[in-house]
């Protein structure tokens, strides 16, 4: 979101992440170490819904170069390879962190006592676990990667940073045969349907959603079903308007949610209603709807944009549309 980009210390970014204002959206500090060839970029999340774990993000930070993702859970930390837009589970790992108080040899085997009880320091404090394996793998990846940050080392220094608009979920997998929708036989209208005709009905459920739920006043919505309307392919492209419209819809949905399950926890009253987010919570659904109208094959399509229509007469405007 470029009219958030600014230099920010680790605490600067923290401290915006918190405020209403960012609305859960990811705050995000970026730098640089090395130069030329040798150099490589990091970024390090201070806030919002968690975004750098997610294999929808990874593989977009990946393309034509190499992401190498740690994140620590508990005394663990894991690290995860994609390269060029794909993940490499052979190069994942997972750092074990014993307790600093236990002993252990050169290998990482725990040393034995007499009675059969492993050997414990006096005076160290068992948690979070062992430095020394953090150690051991910031040091591998120096060796295997170049990679030499220090964790610590930005702390105080301001970065460039930004609150950023989170890419869109995965679409799940369509599921096969389509059998029913609402208690609908949806998987009979498919097989007795011609395919155009389908299409041309359920690209009528679609615009008829976009006008129950107001996304068809976005200029970037109208224009995709004006072209859907006339069997005109329709393009989504990452970053381009449409695929930033949909986004946007997701994050406002998001935003009303949290503002309300927040207020639960406080005596003042939440900025927003639960109807406030009911109503962003059907403009995003219906935004899901036009995604899966051009990403999934038509019977998926179909049965996601009739399991979404408000009207209670969808029946009868079904029965329409495939007559018209």
């Amino acid at each position: 979101m470029p009219e958030t980009v600014r230099p920010r210390s680790r605490e600067q970014a923290r401290l915006s992440a918190a405020a209403p204002w960012a609305a859960y959206r990811p705050t995000v500090r970026a730098g640089r170490c090395g130069d030329g060839f040798d150099g490589w970029s990091y970024a390090t999340q201070e806030g919002g819904d968690a975004q750098l774990g997610r294999p929808e993000v990874l593989r977009r930070l990946s393309r034509g170069t190499r992401a190498v993702r740690l994140s620590k859970q508990g005394p663990e930390v894991h690290l995860t390879v994609f390269d060029d837009g794909v993940e490499r589970p052979e190069a994942a790992r997972r750092v074990d962190s014993p307790r600093e108080d236990y002993v252990t040899d050169v290998d990482g085997q725990p040393v034995m006592g007499p009675g059969g009880q492993q050997w414990q320091r006096i005076g160290v404090d068992p948690w979070p676990g062992s430095t020394a394996a953090y150690t051991r793998l910031l040091a591998g990846l120096a060796q295997e990667y170049g990679i030499t940050w220090n964790p610590e080392g930005d702390r105080d220094e301001p970065l460039a940073s930004a609150l950023l608009l989170p890419v869109l979920d995965d679409l799940p997998p369509a599921r096969h045969p389509v059998t029913s929708v609402r208690d609908f036989d949806l998987g009979g209208l498919v097989e007795r349907t011609p395919p155009e005709r389908l299409r041309s009905a359920t690209a009528a459920q679609l615009a008829r959603l976009a006008a129950e739920t107001g996304i068809d006043t976005y200029p970037e919505v109208a224009h995709a079903l004006e072209r859907i309307r006339r069997n005109e392919p329709v393009d989504l492209p990452a970053d381009g308007p449409l695929d930033l419209r949909m986004r946007t819809l997701s994050a406002q949905a998001r935003a009303a949610r949290g503002l309300l399950d927040a207020a639960r926890h406080t005596a003042d009253p939440a900025p927003v209603t639960a109807a406030d987010h009911a109503a962003w919570a059907v403009r995003d659904s219906a935004a899901g709807a036009l995604r899966a109208f051009l990403l999934l094959p038509l019977p998926a399509a179909a049965e996601t944009v009739l399991s979404r229509r408000l009207s209670a007469r969808w029946r009868d405007d079904l029965a329409a549309d495939l007559a018209g």
